[in-house]
């Protein structure tokens, strides 16, 4: 159920799998998230490629080491991270 009134006191730390450069499903997400404000994208394996992925996310805003080659290490990585992510889009 969607609730417009729910805030809470930090945003939760989202990562998306796919959706990529070109991607109107990824960017739909993305821009879905904004709007409401309770995501924040943190990381993501936005494409097979992982330079392409890095340059993407990194135009994005993210941190560039958040970026990753594919989602078993984005997984595997935020796991170990205090900030890790809370949640996951599969574009």
């Amino acid at each position: 159920m969607f609730n417009e009134e729910r805030h809470f006191d930090q945003p939760i730390r989202w990562a998306m799998v796919g959706g990529g450069r070109g991607s109107q499903i990824g960017y739909s997400h993305r821009n879905a998230a904004l709007r409401d404000g309770l995501f924040k994208l943190v990381a993501g394996a936005f494409d097979l490629d992982p330079a392409r992925c890095r340059d993407f996310g990194e135009n994005l805003g993210l941190d560039g080491d958040r970026c990753y080659a594919n989602y078993q290490e984005m997984f595997e990585q935020e796991a170990q991270r205090e900030d890790g992510i809370q949640a996951v889009s599969i574009a």
